[in-house]
């Protein structure tokens, strides 16, 4: 190299160039678009999860003479909406009871409150008990409410996705064939599609089970301590479980607060802390790996990184989101040799999996 080629200066590669603008683009498109884009994703989840409820639906019948499929579809379908609806049943008929006792337990923060910061100063304690006076329950109440009504509507969109998902989801194998007219291509690309859906279905499965298992059982503790509202904290458990790490914290942490609230003595409290915090460790350090076993392989300093990225686009949509995104994106690296690296990195030890064709026919 001579010392003209050493004193030019060094710009950035054109496909680096290229390839910054893109992921500007798409990082603008994802937060402008997020409207629209959301319940997309929350579609494309609830496909997968229908998708694989039906597998389960028809499991038992391998090898015998097995339904039809579009009878074990309508049964999932069925299942999926008379859970929605018992959920929404439950949060609707203890909404007015949370907006009636709301204020005796702001009463009694305010209490515990001046009580722990007494030894701080008058000021300090004054401070927080006007704070505390200014919290407005029934009116986060009512604005939940309305948070839910918004939610319900976006959810008539996604139900509207996702049976248009179902009704055409016959026809990818033609689309494919379409689009990949060379018979090597087609086939790659199928593999793949059924390596993200295979993947990706297993996770939401498994984790609804999970998840369901984690709010049942917290259920069962809070109940028995006599919790005030234990059904909705199921289902706030149920709902928390699906955010990695500090879903669990949270699961852990409003129940607790209630009960020190509601209580007179620090008994029921330690107990929602340890039967609630036991509950979190066994299901998701024993009960949840032995269900997943090796098909997530995600470095779990990624899955933070991931949560935070998409909480801060997406908000907790984004969070709950976060882990299947980063599977897919995963498995759609791992399958492409220049973009193997990447998913080398999201990877927890370095092994990732690649999609292997099926045999040819001899």
């Amino acid at each position: 190299m001579t010392n003209e080629e050493r004193q030019k200066p060094r710009y950035m590669a054109p496909g680096h160039f290229r390839a910054l603008v893109a992921g500007a683009i798409v990082l603008a498109l994802l937060i402008v678009g997020q409207d629209f884009l959301i319940p997309l994703a929350i579609a494309i989840l609830l496909w997968n999860l229908l998708n694989a409820l039906v597998e389960v639906i028809l499991r038992p019948f391998s090898g015998k003479r097995t339904p039809p499929r579009w009878l074990a579809m309508a049964l999932a379908i069925a299942l999926v909406i008379g859970l929605q609806i018992v959920l929404v049943m439950i949060l609707s008929s203890q909404a007015g009871m949370i907006a009636e006792v709301g204020p005796r337990y702001v009463e009694r923060l305010e209490a515990l409150a001046a009580h722990g910061i007494a030894f701080m100063g008058p000021d300090v304690s004054a401070a927080v008990a006007e704070a505390l006076r200014g919290v407005d329950v029934t009116g986060a109440v009512s604005a939940a409410i309305g948070s839910a009504g918004s939610f319900l509507s976006s959810m008539i969109l996604v139900a509207l996705y996702v049976a248009f998902m179902l009704s055409e989801q016959h026809n990818i194998p033609n689309k494919l064939a379409a689009m990949f007219p060379d018979r090597s291509e087609e086939e790659d690309v199928r593999v793949l599609f059924a390596a993200i859906s295979s993947r990706v279905r297993l996770y939401i499965w498994n984790k609804t089970l999970v998840s369901l298992l984690t709010g049942v059982a917290s259920y069962v503790v809070l109940r028995l301590i006599g919790v005030d509202f234990a059904e909705t904290w199921a289902i706030v458990i149920f709902l928390l479980n699906f955010i990695p790490n500090i879903g669990s914290v949270l699961g852990v942490a409003f129940p607790a607060l209630l009960a020190l609230v509601q209580f007179d003595t620090l008994t029921p409290f330690l107990i929602v802390v340890f039967g609630l915090g036991f509950i979190q460790f066994f299901i998701g350090n024993v009960l949840e790996p032995a269900f997943m076993g090796s098909s997530l392989n995600l470095s779990s300093f990624v899955i933070i990184l991931a949560l935070t990225f998409w909480g801060m686009i997406w908000g907790l949509t984004g969070m709950v989101l976060s882990v299947p995104i980063t599977v897919m994106a995963m498995i759609v690296c791992s399958n492409v040799p220049n973009w193997r690296w990447i998913a080398v990195v999201l990877s927890k030890d370095g092994r990732i999996v690649v999609a292997e064709r099926p045999a040819a026919k001899t």
